[in-house]
């Protein structure tokens, strides 16, 4: 007697399209225009089939880069990432120069701000920034996650003196 599963077809050993093998992709996560195009070519897919794919899914709306950046900037924002931060990895996604712009100027001032000050209060208590080596350390904290120099000072106000930090330590001594 034959087996009844061998008659059904294993899903992987058919010949996909280029657009069922974005579907499938796309199933999983979304993917910048770009790094969906090159996992198309990288699987074999023309040039010509992988143009017409991702015109498609445009069409479609599966495809939305403004959006998928937008969502990322969000995402790195919350977890502390500065404007030059957030336009550094967007770019390591994939995502254009045009498209990193539109997503980051409509990040205002303030945001950019409030998300430096809530990155500094999450990592340093008010008192851990009165000592010279703590501030230095918030300092390049937010350097590091891509806020502007400008935005770091507003943020952090005037850097303690080291006779503040040597009087602070006297009186603990005693």
């Amino acid at each position: 007697m034959k087996n009844p599963r061998s008659t059904i077809r294993d899903p992987q050993s058919t010949t996909l399209s280029p657009l069922e093998y974005a579907y499938r992709l796309l199933a999983q996560r979304d993917y910048s225009e770009q790094v969906l195009s090159s996992k198309l070519l990288v699987k074999g897919f023309t040039e010509e089939a992988v143009i017409r794919t991702v015109m498609r899914l445009k069409e479609q709306k599966y495809l939305n880069d403004s959006r998928l950046a937008a969502d990322q900037s969000e995402r790195l924002n919350a977890r502390g990432f500065g404007p030059a931060g957030i336009k550094a990895k967007l770019a390591h996604k994939g995502f254009s120069s045009h498209t990193i712009d539109h997503v980051l100027t409509a990040n205002d001032a303030m945001e950019v701000h409030a998300s430096a000050r809530q990155l500094l209060a999450s990592r340093f208590s008010a008192d851990a920034l009165q000592q010279p080596r703590m501030y230095a350390r918030a300092f390049r904290l937010l350097l590091r996650r891509g806020y502007s120099q400008e935005v770091v000072e507003s943020v952090m106000g005037n850097a303690p003196s080291d006779e503040c930090a040597t009087a602070t330590e006297n009186e603990n001594e005693d």
